[in-house]
Formats: C-alpha cells, structure tokens, sequence
C-alpha cells in the first residue's frame, strides 16, 4: 500500500541515525529539505528549528505553511525544488545575519563564546536566528575574518585621499607580548588600523613594522602630515633615521601630554614632597581591596562633612592627571585621616604609616602645607591637560598658546617674589620668618625643577613651529599673525603657493581684521562654511586645525586592548586579537560608514 503524501517517513528507519537537519528532511520529505546545517521549508522558505520534532509538527499544522503549501499546488509550482534565485537569497540573507552578529559581538567587546547562550534566544525570536551555527570555532575562523576584512575596506576608503596623521605607541600586554599600534586620524577622526605583535622593539623593527602596515593599507606616504609618538628613544630615532626620508611631507610630533606629564612627575619625585608621595601611596594601600574600611570612611564622611563623601581616587602611572587628582582629594580631607585612621585600630602598615606622618602638629602643618602648594599648583598642568586630550576638536590653533602660558607660569614661580596661590600664600604667611624662608626656597626650587623639564621638551619640540604657524587658521587669532604668505612656507600648501592661494590668502587677512567673532567660534563650521569662499585655505586649514598635540588615541586603543584581552582570553590568536581590537576601538567613530 502506497505511503500517503504528508504522512512522515516512520521513525523505525532513522531509529539508529543522528539526529541532524538531514534526519528531520527524511522524516518529512514532503515539506523539508536540508542544506548545510539548516533545515529549511520549501513552501515558506525560511529555516526551521529542527532540534525539536514539535517544532516541524507545529509549522506544518500552521496556517501560513498550509497556506503557502495550497498555493503552490494552485501555481503548479514544484513543491520539492526552490528556485535559484530564492536559494541564492535565503543564503544571503543568512550569511548576513551571522556576519552582522559577528560585528555586534567585536563593537561591543561580547565574546564570540556567549553565542552558546545566546542561540536559543535568537532562533526561537529571530528569523534568522536558525542560521548562527552550532560550533562557535566558526565564528571565528571564517566569519570573523571576513567581517574584519569589509570593516577595513571602510575605514580605508574613509582615509583615502586625505591629508593623514600617523599616531604610534608601543606597550607590553600581560601575556609579556611586545604590541605596536598604529592609529590614523584625518579631520578629528582616529582609526586604529592596525596591532602588530613584535619579538623585540627597537628603532629598526618599530620603522620596518610601521612602513610595512602603511604599505599592507595603501597609504599614500605623501599625504602623511605628521607622526605623532611619545619621547622614548627609540621612537625619535625611527623618525630620525628611517621615516622621515620616506614621508616628505610629514613633520615628527612628540605628545604634548606626555611632555607635560613629565613636568608633573618632577614634583611627584621631588625630594621635598616625599611626605605628600608617601601619604598618596599609602592611602591607596590601606583601602585596597577592603571593602569594609571604605564603607565606614563614607559613612565617617557622611557625618563629618554632610557632603556627597566619596573614596580616594586611585593614582595610577598610566592615567595622566590621576596623582594630582588624588592630592587634590587628599588636601581636603587630610584633617581627618588622623581621627579616622586611629579609630580603625588596625595593625596594618599602610595605617601605621599614615598615623606617623601626622603624629605630631609640626607634621600635619607641613603635610597640608604642601598639599595645598600641589593642589593650587597644578591647576595648570591638569587644565593644559584635559585641554590638549580632546583630539576630536581642533585643539591645534590653541597648542602654542596653552604651552607657552605654561612655560611662563612655571617660570614666574621661579621668582623669588612670586605669590602660590591664595591657600598656599595664606598658609606661608602663618609661619614662623625661619622656618617659611626654608620652606620658600624649596616651593621655588620645586617650580625651577619643573620648568628646566618643560624647556627641555618644549624649547626642541621638532613640530613647535607648525603649532605656532597653525594659529593663523583660527580667524581670531590671524589678524594678529604675519600677514606674508611667505611666512607659511613650512605648511604643506604654502611651499609654492598658487596665484589663487595668494588672492585668497589677501582677502582672507583683510576680512579677517574686520570681522567681529563669537569666542565659542567652532572652526570646523567655519571653514567649511567658507569653502566656496576661500577653497584653497579652506582645504589647507581643515588639515592643520586637527593637527594632532597628543598620542592619546593611542593610548585609549591600549586600554580597549586591555579590556578585551582579559585572563579568561588569552588563549586568543594574534590575528583574531587583532581583529576584535581593531573592531571595537573603531565602533564609535565608524558609526554611519
């Protein structure tokens, strides 16, 4: 007797088979077929969870499987074959799907592993949900390398054809591997385009890696402005000796943030401020990792101050400003660290030494002293700072003046007449005329220490000249800069400036002089709403007023590579760290290509 049409084959013959797409087709060969891993409907057209057999009942039972089956008998279309064209679609569609998930994975910094969890939840709610496959080893073999390779096909297209501005930085990852990354920016956008895995980094294998990824990209060298790096040895040399011969057109930028950053670390090392290194360090010590003790610290705070208590930031030599943030916070609190540390009667040696630095009232005097001195004094660094980090603003036209108003200050504290500050002053005018001329000439030498540090740097910096030529992009400035086109010869643009770019240049200074600008002017839209106006300079300055000042960019790829590369992720290969690296750094700043 013949099987009737919609009647399953019985399970008997498949008892002893694996349960797999192919399996549940053969049970219902008449509104199933199997491809790959997938088990699709051939009336429908989309993919059916083929785990469960209720599941495959429930859709044929189903009015618009029943509907679709009808239909397809009216047509007279073939019910055991789908087209090539529907194929080739449903194919798309899927591949899409897992690709577009794979993206969301790196961007987000989910671990390609929680697609275990997350599975069930895509199927049963997702059309496609059915396409992720069972066994994440191919996320990340074949799809996450394919999706990489289209992520760097649009940030690529973005860059070419740009005026470009190379940003290096080296560090060492906790499974002890040397890692360069190289981030390019154009027009206050940064990509990280590439993380090289080195043996040993010198000069020589840091100027080789770099040209090699820049020519792997197809970059043009000619169009590359500036490369930007911190004052490591090695890096200078590389410019030095290798870079600077292949990049005609680029300018070697040390990090203003680092310079500075330096500045700041004179006072940190600096003898007479050891009490004020000893109490940061030893704060840090008593609340780390004891939950307990900062709980009754904002609770003793709470009573104390009525105010919204907090615990010490943390100083960490990686994070710029972070140590004069904690003396900051010191300074204001440290007439209680006496009372408070004393009630915790605890027999560790951070609390032990922290009660000693203030066991006497000569101590604590010297110890506030200083810490108002710091707090007051660094201002400065720590303005100039978070000024100089914002890369993604035309920061560039203010470099030379912030750097300059800093080497004026450090210089004026130098002066033996020279007030500190309003607290500092106030608290000097309190001592005794023996002890405040010793302590005078040490808050002096301390200024004079880290103005010799920040001459060292600034007074060589090999890209000076660009931040101070740079300011005529900025028409508030310019009618106060040279008005000879000659003057400019440096920039890119002005070495042999056009009949155009000199009338241009004329009228540009004569409009300039006479217009009134708001101080909040946003140069971008300036320039870029006097394009038609002025399209040579506009071109030019569009360039220069995101010059960069900083390697902060770098530095912030590091930490997403920290992020990522957690302990439970280092078996992770080089190539899929870079990928998922590359990826998530990029997230942000890619959104809309």
């Amino acid at each position: 007797m013949k099987r009737a049409a919609d009647k399953s084959t019985p399970s008997k013959k498949l008892r002893n088979t694996q349960l797999t797409a192919q399996y549940r087709a053969e049970q219902y060969p008449n509104d199933y077929y199997a491809s790959g891993q997938q088990l699709f409907c051939k009336f429908c057209q989309h993919t059916i969870d083929w785990t469960r057999k209720d599941t495959c009942n429930d859709h044929i039972k189903s009015k618009v499987h029943i509907r679709n089956k009808v239909a397809s008998r009216t047509t007279g279309a073939s019910s055991l074959q789908v087209t090539l064209e529907s194929a080739t679609k449903s194919y798309d569609a899927r591949r899409e799907f897992v690709e577009d998930f794979v993206a969301m994975c790196a961007e987000a910094d989910i671990p390609l592993e929680k697609m275990k969890k997350m599975r069930p939840f895509l199927v049963k709610h997702c059309k496609q949900g059915g396409a992720l496959p069972e066994n994440v080893s191919s996320l990340r073999q074949i799809h996450l390398p394919r999706v990489f390779e289209q992520h760097m096909q649009k940030v690529l297209q973005e860059i070419r054809g740009k005026k470009l501005f190379v940003v290096i930085n080296e560090t060492t990852d906790n499974r002890d591997c040397s890692v360069l990354n190289i981030v390019i920016g154009t027009e206050g956008k940064y990509y990280l385009t590439d993380v090289i895995f080195m043996d040993s980094c010198n000069y020589s294998t840091v100027s080789q890696a770099i040209l090699q990824s820049l020519h792997n990209n197809q970059v043009d060298l000619n169009d590359i402005l500036a490369v930007v790096t911190d004052n490591a040895a090695y890096c200078l040399k590389a410019f030095r000796e290798v870079l600077r011969g292949v990049m005609p057109n680029s300018v070697h930028a040390t990090c203003l943030c680092h310079i500075i950053n330096l500045v700041g670390e004179t006072w940190q090392h600096y003898k007479y401020f050891s009490e004020v290194t000893a109490l940061v360090m030893w704060v840090k010590s008593a609340f780390f990792k004891k939950p307990a003790r900062k709980r009754r610290w904002v609770h003793f705070l709470t009573i104390k101050e009525a105010v919204r208590p907090k615990v010490a930031p943390e100083p960490v030599s990686t994070r710029w400003n972070s140590w004069f943030e904690s003396v900051q916070y010191h300074n204001e609190h440290v007439h209680l660290y006496k009372e408070f540390f004393a009630a915790e009667k605890s027999s560790a040696q951070a609390v032990k030494n922290i009660l000693e630095l203030m066991d006497t009232d000569v101590k604590q005097e010297a110890l506030q002293l200083k810490l108002t001195f710091i707090s007051e004094a660094c201002g400065r660094l720590v303005t100039a700072l978070r000024v100089l980090e914002g890369t993604h603003t035309p920061v560039a036209v203010s470099a030379y003046n912030i750097m300059e108003d800093l080497g004026s200050y450090l210089v004026n504290g130098t002066a033996k007449t020279h007030g500190f500050g309003t607290k500092t002053d106030e608290l000097l005018s309190q001592m005794r005329m023996s002890n405040k001329r010793d302590v005078l000439d040490h808050l002096h030498d301390g200024f004079h220490t880290a103005f010799e540090k920040f001459s060292k740097h600034w007074d060589v910096h090999p890209a000076r000249q660009i931040y101070q030529l740079v300011r005529v992009f900025d028409p508030r400035q310019a009618p106060a800069m040279e008005r000879q086109i000659e003057a400019y010869g440096t920039l890119w643009g002005f070495k042999s400036p056009s009949p155009e770019l000199s009338e241009e240049w004329a009228t540009y200074h004569h409009c300039v002089r006479n217009e009134s600008l708001s101080a909040s002017l946003n140069l971008a839209d300036y320039w870029k709403g006097t394009s038609q106006r002025f399209p040579c300079i506009g071109n030019i300055a569009m360039s220069y007023i995101y010059f960069p000042v900083s390697s902060v960019d770098c530095e912030r790829s590091f930490s997403k590579y920290k992020t990522l590369l957690t302990d439970k992720r280092e078996s992770l290969t080089e190539l899929n760290t870079k990928c998922l690296v590359i990826m998530y750094f990029n997230a942000d700043v890619c959104k809309g290509l």
